[in-house]
């Protein structure tokens, strides 16, 4: 009898067992099932819960969205009707003049350049590029870019100006008297900036440390704002911070910084109000298919970015962030007027609103020749003049402008922004995720980004959806559902290489491939379209 209980009691103990390790062995399988998904972006739901809270809420700096202007090219004035119309549409809230470099040449009274200063820097490429837009200028606009014409503009469409002096071979009482005619015309003009990328070394036979800088730099910011104390003025700040892989190797950039931060004696920084960096991704990268590309630019917009502010951050605690240049880099980017760079866009100006200290914003570049940068740009024709690679460019959608890619997402922003006073917090919950690449290979990446402006009547999600899949948005206000009709515009396009025109490395299909697409229905019914920057309208239940 004992053997027979011991004999039950070892076949128990090994059934005991046996069940154990299968359910070891089902849960190490429905882990590894789990994670092998999560790792191909692969989801059983994608939906997602998207609660807009109405009661925490901040004012909407609308800065953030704006276009730096550069018309040396002459391709377009300040008041020709396809500019104003194509910008009206745009609703800017900013515009920068006269641009980014030729700013730095730029005289005002004369209201253009001087032939003998456009050679005047270190870079040959510069110096060259220079000389030939000048002459472009001359032949086409007779050298002229007004100021006038420039503020015409702003007070017509209700723009907010930001202004660029001459450091380079400008002088403070050339400065002070820009700021005095401004006054006296009653431009109203609050925002200015002490120069353009001075820690270039283009520009070091003149600046070659932050110290030499600083000291032209206060002469005019004294001669300034002793006419007009109101003002603000901006330094420039290098961008070294958003290139972590050169972050170490460029100490030079570094200690640009770290001297225009310090505070002692010389160098008191009293004497300015904000900072100016200039954003580009710089990875253009041939040869690495597109989507690596945007999976790449997701990662350093989610990750790189908010570790680059706080550089920044530590430096300038008590001053503003004006971010007066970004895009990807080099016009010759594969992404250039691409899907992905519309998308990209949309991306980048949704983490600008997640950062109060970034008071102004401004992309790069609003118009010019080619398909790489601008938002609109004249037809470009053939030629074996250029690296620009031809083929495939569209009939004109505009008298002889082509809209670019970024045109249409820009085109919805402006709209909601103009309509909105009010940054509204959001909870998302159930946000799926995917694996980054390149620098980011390692890392997951939210499928979606997503914000929320509005004013009493209506509030406007804005969300990127970064991947190739449909989401299911489930969206509550004040954590209450939805239940009138919902507007949605969008661009999405299943090719992330669509383009409005070709670029450097990608012929266009002779067609406006990227363009607004709209959706009228139940939120129920709503499903966030594939790789697609869009807008939802609502109307705002709280009132």
């Amino acid at each position: 009898m004992n053997q027979m209980k011991s004999s039950l009691g070892i076949n128990f103990k090994l059934v005991l067992l046996i069940i154990i390790i299968s359910f070891v062995i089902v849960g190490l399988l429905i882990f590894k099932l789990i994670n092998w998904n999560r790792d191909n972006t692969i989801t059983t739901d994608n939906s997602v819960l998207i609660n807009i809270d109405t009661n925490s809420i901040t004012p909407l700096t609308k800065e953030l969205y704006g276009f730096n202007s550069n018309m040396i090219s002459g391709d377009y004035g300040y008041l020709d009707d396809d500019f104003v119309k194509l910008t009206s549409t745009l609703n800017p809230q900013s515009l920068r003049f006269p641009g980014g470099t030729v700013g730095n040449f730029y005289h005002w009274k004369d209201s253009g350049f001087y032939e003998n200063e456009m050679g005047s820097t270190l870079s040959t490429q510069l110096n060259k590029r220079n000389k030939g837009n000048y002459n472009k200028l001359q032949k086409r606009r007779n050298g002229s870019i007004s100021f006038d014409d420039y503020m015409k503009l702003c007070n017509q469409l209700n723009i907010t100006p930001i202004v660029v002096v001459n450091l380079w071979t400008g002088s403070p009482d050339e400065s002070a008297d820009w700021v005095r005619y401004s006054v006296k015309k009653g431009y109203n003009i609050k925002h200015w900036e002490l120069g353009n990328e001075y820690y270039l070394s283009h520009y070091k036979n003149k600046f070659p440390t932050a110290n030499s800088y600083i000291d032209v730099a206060k002469k005019h910011a004294y001669a300034m704002k002793s006419v007009d104390p109101t003002i603000k003025l901006s330094i420039c700040t290098t961008p070294v911070a958003f290139h972590e892989e050169g972050f170490l190797l460029k100490t030079a950039q570094r200690n640009w910084d770290k001297q225009l931060s310090e505070k002692h004696a010389e160098t008191s920084t009293d004497w300015f109000d904000a900072f100016s960096v200039h954003v580009y991704a710089y990875k253009a990268m041939k040869d690495v298919p597109i989507e690596e590309m945007g999976r790449y630019l997701y990662g350093w917009i989610h990750y790189g970015i908010p570790k680059a502010i706080e550089y920044y951050e530590e430096l300038f605690p008590n001053k503003e962030m004006w971010i007066t240049e970004w895009n990807i880099a080099n016009p010759a980017n594969r992404v250039a007027n691409t899907q992905l760079h519309a998308m990209y866009a949309g991306d980048f100006f949704l983490k600008l609103l997640s950062f109060p200290k970034i008071t102004q914003a401004n992309f790069h570049v609003i118009t010019g020749p080619g398909k790489g940068f601008p938002v609109f740009s004249p037809i470009t024709p053939p030629s074996t003049k250029t690296f620009w690679k031809y083929g495939g460019e569209p009939e004109s959608d505009f008298g002889s402008t082509i809209r670019r890619t970024v045109y249409y997402t820009f085109q919805m922003i402006g709209d909601s922004v103009q309509q909105s006073d009010t940054l509204y917090s959001i909870d998302v919950t159930d946000q799926p995720q995917f694996l980054g690449a390149l620098n980011y290979s390692g890392d997951y990446i939210p499928y979606n980004n997503i914000q929320a402006i509005g004013n009493n009547e209506f509030i406007y999600l804005l969300i990127c959806n970064r991947i190739d899949q449909d989401i299911n948005p489930r969206i509550t206000i004040d954590k209450k559902k939805i239940k009138t009709t919902i507007l949605y515009r969008y661009v999405s396009d299943q090719k992330l290489n669509a383009t409005n025109g070709g670029n450097a490395e990608l012929e266009g299909s002779g067609e406006i491939e990227v363009k607004i697409q709209e959706w009228i229905g139940s939120v129920n019914e709503l499903s966030i379209q594939k790789n697609s920057f869009g807008i939802i309208r609502l109307k705002n239940i709280k009132n």
